[in-house]
């Protein structure tokens, strides 16, 4: 038995049977899903990570956490659920990818967590690496800052050490074959400035070996004046006031889970590493057929793709997939009330896995609020009935789901619109 009280108050005796049962009664309430397409908790990250490092894999060296989300069930099973009459019905299909890399290699893995066990372990022998770590990309920044020829670069521009910021970007691929995972760092001077990116120092690169984090290559090739500071400050300095933030009085719409009820709609809200926002399973009632229609059954955005098109030697390589390569559900931003969504939002947090496999909690990253913007939904006027002019309308509502990742220098601001009428408008 175990024996739980203070001195002064009764004593609790738990027999140990008692305590078995109960956590194993809080485990099953942690696999509890509203819904087969609900994201990966916080518990079943940590539980996926421990099942990993006491496999085989968790003796390789150097083991890393590159993605990790759910392994989706088939389409089918998933409509087959949803159409289910049974109350209280719990999602059993509960599985993850996982990309790791350990030993110098990359392993592609499906851990079921049901059975806590791995059910496939496959070496990935194909094209390309899987997307750099934050911690990676944090290593490789400070870099430059013990590199004697770097140092000597910055002295010779007259610029400070302590004012300067250095970013780590993937270089592109052009057909070459690829044998090391690699970074090239560019350099920014903030000098008065707190706007990063306008103040780039032309000239120097700087190439990582990102598996053994040094640096093989230096390039000094020109020196230009870093841009003036002046004119360069971002920020706002105007006062929010709630009353002209706020578009909408009411809120509109219920949320279980992550799955939401707005007028005639339903729909699922997920979150991701890569896509970030998920929206799937929306359906509209249709009041004509008394049953809901299906609409959309998963929509992301796959892949965004940002090439400079500059042919000098410091700009070529910018030809970045922000999705692929830096994630937007990894890159999204804590959105601001009243700033980024209205005063009748409400948010949602996201989880996603570390480079050592723990869960880490990124807060309200995305937002769901009913907007009134003064649209028309639809309005008419008749003037052919004598003596009078009969008008009639319905101003448009409208639900909006938003989410923002801010990737290097760009915001992308991305919402999922629902209209009453049966639309679902993707604004970016």
């Amino acid at each position: 038995m175990f024996l739980f009280g203070d001195k002064s108050e009764s004593m609790t005796f738990i027999p140990l049977f008692f305590l078995a049962f109960l956590l194993q009664f809080c485990s099953s309430l942690s696999l509890f899903h509203h819904h087969p397409l609900d994201p990966l908790t916080p518990t079943e990250l940590n539980q996926i990570k421990l099942i990993v490092d006491k496999s085989s894999i968790g003796s390789l060296p150097n083991l890393t956490y590159h993605f990790v989300d759910l392994e989706e069930p088939e389409k089918i099973d998933v409509l087959s659920w949803l159409s289910s009459k049974k109350t209280n019905k719990n999602a059993q299909f509960r599985r993850a990818k996982v990309v790791v890399r350990a030993g110098g290699e990359t392993r592609e893995l499906v851990v079921d967590l049901a059975s806590g066990s791995i059910e496939s372990n496959r070496v990935y022998t194909g094209h390309g690496y899987p997307p750099f770590t934050f911690n990676e990309f944090v290593k490789a920044s400070r870099l430059p800052f013990q590199y004697p020829k770097f140092m000597k670069s910055i002295v010779n521009r007259g610029l400070n050490m302590s004012e300067i910021s250095c970013v780590p970007l993937t270089v592109g691929w052009y057909g070459e074959k690829v044998t090391k995972r690699t970074l090239r760092i560019t350099c920014y001077y903030r000098g008065g400035s707190v706007n990063v990116y306008a103040r780039p120092i032309e000239g120097i690169s700087l190439f990582i070996d990102v598996d053994s984090m040094r640096i093989t290559n230096y390039i000094d090739r020109f020196r230009v004046p870093v841009p003036k500071a002046e004119g360069t400050d971002f920020r706002s300095n105007k006062k929010i006031d709630p009353v002209t933030c706020n578009n909408a009085t009411e809120k509109g719409f219920e949320i279980e889970g992550n799955n939401v009820k707005w007028g005639n709609w339903k729909f699922h809200v997920g979150f991701n590493a890569r896509a970030g926002t998920v929206i799937s399973t929306a359906s509209i009632f249709d009041a004509r057929m008394k049953k809901y229609r299906q609409v959309l059954y998963r929509g992301h955005v796959s892949e965004t793709f940002v090439p400079y098109m500059d042919p000098e030697s410091e700009w070529y390589f910018r030809t970045f997939m922000d999705i692929g390569e830096f994630g937007f559900g990894r890159s999204a931003s804590t959105l601001q009330p009243l700033i980024d969504c209205p005063a009748n939002a409400e948010y949602m947090d996201g989880y996603v896995a570390g480079a050592d496999g723990q869960a880490m909690k990124m807060e309200k990253v995305i937002c769901i609020f009913q907007r009134d913007a003064g649209d028309i939904a639809w309005r008419h006027a008749e003037i052919n009935n004598p003596g009078t002019v009969i008008r009639s309308g319905q101003p448009e509502k409208t639900l909006v789901v938003r989410m923002i990742a801010t990737v290097g220098n760009y915001d992308y601001v991305l919402d999922w619109e629902f209209k009453q009428f049966g639309t679902i408008k993707i604004g970016v």
